[in-house]
């Protein structure tokens, strides 16, 4: 728009008669006899300028202003669209994160009330008597006792607590083989379970032996500190007892496809199912029947398949249901006499150890768990941790 301005109207007034002039004369400038006339009129707001094609319209001018300002205010509006959006999405993102935590957290909590709970049980099992319970639910906490005590494994246990629950496993260590007490036979039927080629058993068996003697002699096939492996790594052998299975990985020759599972390195073979899941580090040595997996229990020196099929169907009892009270061989005795076992194996076997027991706890909120594994020492006046171990799960 247009705007009159005052120092431009007294020099303005002065120049009239010449435009006057020009408009009295259209033949001879037809264009500026236009202009002329239209500068003629007294100054007000100037109307549209007739300049044929190059007309001026002060209204044009107004309506590209208008347009040019929508367009400011639509990217404006674009803009702040955008942040917003952004801000939105940024709160919902620390929204989710921080109802995660607060999630885990929580499931946490519910996976150490499953190792109270798991120890209440411990206890219990060295307190457990014969004489049946009315009340439905604490007959059943006798019969769980009852099993414990006996050396059988309790899985699957849940329990509800607030918006969660956890879930236990609780087993006696006894139940694998202790990897500190193993005689080369018992290597053997070890790694021929673990599906390893029969020509790696007497490297693996010595370097073994050489890690946890105190001798520095090698052994046939064995390996000390001065051996490449170990001086390429920068680290000696122990020379002492394991403490913990995972350090079978440091050993000349057990890779960890052998240890925990994984493909063979020679195609055409199968691959490893892993010997980790049939030792353990904890407790005397001796096998626990009643709660060793079939897959251990043929770790055994000569034992033939059907004899440890009797062994796994005699332990669940007359009944044949996991979880009852009859579940459990009640002694080694009972087990030589009806199953056959070689009596050569006799001092290799147990029915009831528990004082190292395995314990998994998992605590759930909401679909966010939260686990714990651990070892705990028991016996009748305390259960110790020896070993823990927390992971978040998915």
């Amino acid at each position: 728009m247009i705007r009159k301005n005052p120092e431009f109207s007294n020099p303005w007034k002065n120049s009239r008669p010449i435009f006057q002039s020009l408009e009295n004369s259209p033949k001879l400038f037809p264009t500026l006899g236009k202009l002329a006339k239209t500068f003629s009129n007294p100054w007000k707001t100037p109307p549209a300028l007739d300049l044929g094609p190059w007309t001026l319209d002060s209204s044009s001018s107004s309506s590209s202003q208008s347009g040019a300002a929508l367009i400011v205010a639509l990217w404006v509006i674009i803009i702040l669209s955008l942040l917003i959006s952004a801000f939105a999405f940024d709160m919902h993102v620390e929204s989710g994160i921080t109802s995660f935590y607060r999630k885990r957290l929580k499931a946490q909590y519910a996976a150490q009330a499953g190792v109270e709970y798991a120890k209440f049980l411990l206890v219990q099992s060295y307190k457990a008597n014969n004489a049946e319970e009315s009340d439905e639910e604490k007959e059943d906490l006798r019969i769980k006792a009852i099993n414990l005590s006996r050396g059988v494994a309790l899985t699957g246990l849940s329990k509800e607590i607030g918006q969660g629950k956890f879930t236990i496993d609780i087993m006696p260590e006894p139940g694998r083989r202790n990897v500190n007490n193993l005689s080369d036979e018992d290597w053997e039927e070890i790694l021929d379970q673990g599906n390893v080629s029969e020509e790696k058993w007497p490297e693996l068996i010595d370097c073994f032996n050489d890690w946890i003697d105190e001798s520095d002699e090698h052994r046939l096939n064995g390996a000390e500190s001065d051996d490449s492996f170990y001086e390429e790594r920068g680290y000696e052998v122990k020379n002492a007892k394991l403490d913990t299975v995972d350090e079978l990985l440091l050993i000349k020759g057990f890779s960890p496809a052998i240890v925990y599972g994984g493909p063979s390195e020679n195609e055409g073979e199968e691959s490893y199912p892993g010997i980790a899941q049939f030792l353990t580090t904890w407790g005397d040595g001796k096998l626990n029947v009643n709660t060793a997996s079939k897959e251990v229990l043929m770790t055994l020196p000569d034992i033939d398949e059907w004899v440890v099929d009797d062994i796994v169907e005699g332990r669940v009892g007359k009944d044949q249901t996991e979880g009852t009270k009859d579940d459990g061989w009640d002694s080694v005795d009972e087990v030589m006499s009806q199953t056959g076992l070689n009596a050569d194996l006799r001092e290799k076997i147990t029915v009831s150890d528990r004082k190292y027991v395995r314990l998994v706890s998992i605590g759930e909120i909401q679909g966010v768990k939260s686990g714990i594994w651990c070892i705990l020492s028991a016996d009748e006046t305390s259960v110790t941790p020896v070993f823990w171990r927390e992971e978040t799960m998915r």
